[in-house]
């Protein structure tokens, strides 16, 4: 599917670089819980079936399912490729993505029609990988972004904008790319002519995770009706370097040469959530699911440094021709909350041959919500909050009600038994679009396909997912102050993800 980005979230220029964004809220809301190489395998479906330590993750009451005690570790190598026009970058990760451990404890006395076990487990998945690395390019652009930057600065001192915009605009004038006029301080000229083009190239080097620490309880009550409940502790560990750069055409008579703009941003994260579910056999065949997941409530802290460096031709009277500064290295602590979820599951099993399973999870993105953490005195560059800590400047819950909505995200796999030694698995699953707005599709499918081998107490898994997603967007919108938009053009970028899991496990 085409993700078509507006001008509201990503890469939009204003003059001040904030540390929430509506962005960030989805990157964070949006999660997949397929660590295990089984469950990606059948497209992360498990919410019926369970007896998988990735169902926990869905609907705790898989945990129930177990039979035995088992211990599940599961290593993953994922590849991204980014593309635009004809260059491209891509990033390869190793980690870990699951390990698990379930006990199961039976009860000495039982009997056909009561409860058959209650079983504890605890383990990790994980359930996002920001590793990626973009790289694009607008040649012979007819606006600059030096543009955005004297339109901002036009009016203000440089001790104003010190104050004002240190993070951008002010780093602009310390770099010699705003000057102030002889006659008027107040009004700045670029070191380029008006008209000129340039050549605009962005890179942009995310890392970073999210997991789940999960630990979780399941009883069996005549083999009939299951329920479970896990306490997830989530984590977030999130880097982005982004590089902006401008250069003058090679017949250019302006004395600049290039700059470049660079942000730095390091969130770390972490929460807390209560998983509740429940599943129910009305016959041997088939499996329904419910699970509900409360909101992640998060503790956060943004690092940001913003750094600004300028390359011209001709010396200055002290020997100089390249400039730099840079702000210092910030933090910011603050509060974030995910929206709830809610997954309906249905699986059905046939002659111990066959399964299929299907989940369907909603979430209202626009209940997502950002909220004032521990620096109760620390004003961040204008914001404010309201009696309740509700962020009000820049409006990111406003934006995030606004433009999110809620979305229901399919997932269904098939397995075939082969022999009792030998499955083959297959999987798809599609997140719905969260934007309200109908010119923004960020809805986007995975393909999965995997086999497992059961010998033993040993188990091994194995599976392979890919997804592509087609983005556009542009680096920089701004008003001029004169009722038109300074924008820079439109950029396609592709983005393929290829992952591969090995399970190995041990039931005893």
């Amino acid at each position: 599917m085409k993700r078509y980005i507006t001008l509201l979230f990503l890469t939009v220029l204003t003059g001040i670089v904030y540390a929430q964004t509506a962005d960030d809220a989805l990157r964070y809301s949006q999660q997949h819980y397929t660590g295990t190489a089984r469950s990606m395998a059948m497209g992360g479906a498990f919410g019926a079936l369970g007896g998988d330590f990735s169902s926990i993750g869905i609907n705790p009451a898989g945990l129930g399912v177990y039979q035995s005690s088992e211990f599940t570790f599961t290593p993953t190598m994922e590849m991204r490729k980014s593309s635009s026009g004809n260059l491209n970058d891509d990033k390869f990760t190793f980690g870990i993505s699951n390990i698990g451990y379930v006990a199961a404890i039976r009860p000495r006395m039982k009997s056909n029609g009561g409860w058959q076990n209650f079983n504890f487990g605890i383990g990790y998945n994980r359930i996002n990988n920001f590793r990626k690395s973009s790289i694009s390019q607008i040649l012979n652009s007819e606006s600059s972004m030096l543009d955005v930057f004297e339109t901002n600065a036009d009016g203000f001192s440089d001790n104003q904008l010190e104050d004002k915009y240190p993070t951008v605009e002010y780093l602009a004038y310390q770099t010699y790319l705003l000057n102030p006029q002889e006659d008027n301080p107040l009004d700045y000229d670029l070191p380029i002519f008006p008209g000129e083009k340039m050549n605009q190239r962005k890179t942009i080097d995310e890392k970073g995770y999210m997991g789940e620490f999960n630990i979780s309880f399941g009883a069996n009550y005549a083999h009939k009706l299951y329920i479970g409940a896990s306490l997830g502790i989530q984590s977030i560990n999130y880097k982005s370097t982004a590089r902006f750069t401008e250069s003058t055409l090679t017949n250019s008579a302006s004395d600049l040469n290039n700059y470049y703009f660079e942000e730095y941003v390091k969130t770390t994260g972490v929460g807390a959530n209560l998983k509740l579910g429940i599943i129910y056999k009305p016959n041997q065949n088939i499996r329904l699911g419910a699970s509900l997941h409360t909101p992640t409530f998060f503790s956060m802290e943004d690092e940001f440094q913003n750094k600004m460096a300028s390359h011209f031709i001709t010396e200055d009277a002290d020997g100089y021709s390249n400039y730099s500064d840079k702000t210092d290295l910030s933090s910011y602590e603050y509060n974030y909350r995910t929206p709830m979820k809610f997954t309906l599951s249905g699986a059905v099993v046939l002659s111990k041959k066959m399964i299929l399973s299907m989940d369907y999870e909603f979430v209202d993105y626009s209940n997502a919500k950002f909220s004032n953490g521990g620096n109760d005195d620390f004003n961040f560059h204008g914001t404010q909050y309201d009696d309740d800590n509700i962020l009000l400047d820049p409006e990111a819950n406003d934006i995030i009600k606004s433009s999110f909505e809620s979305v229901g995200n399919l997932r269904a796999g098939l397995e075939y038994r082969v022999s009792s030694a030998f499955s083959l698995r297959g999987g798809f699953a599609n997140f719905g679009n969260p934007y309200k707005a109908s010119s923004i599709d960020e809805s986007y499918n995975i393909y999965s396909a995997g086999f497992g081998i059961r010998q033993g107490n040993f188990f091994f898994d194995a599976a392979y997912s890919y997804s592509d997603k087609d983005e556009s967007y542009i680096y920089y919108s701004a008003p001029d102050g004169f009722g038109e938009t300074i924008s820079s053009g439109t950029v396609d970028l592709e983005d393929k993800n290829h992952q591969m899991r090995l399970t190995f496990g041990f039931k005893f």
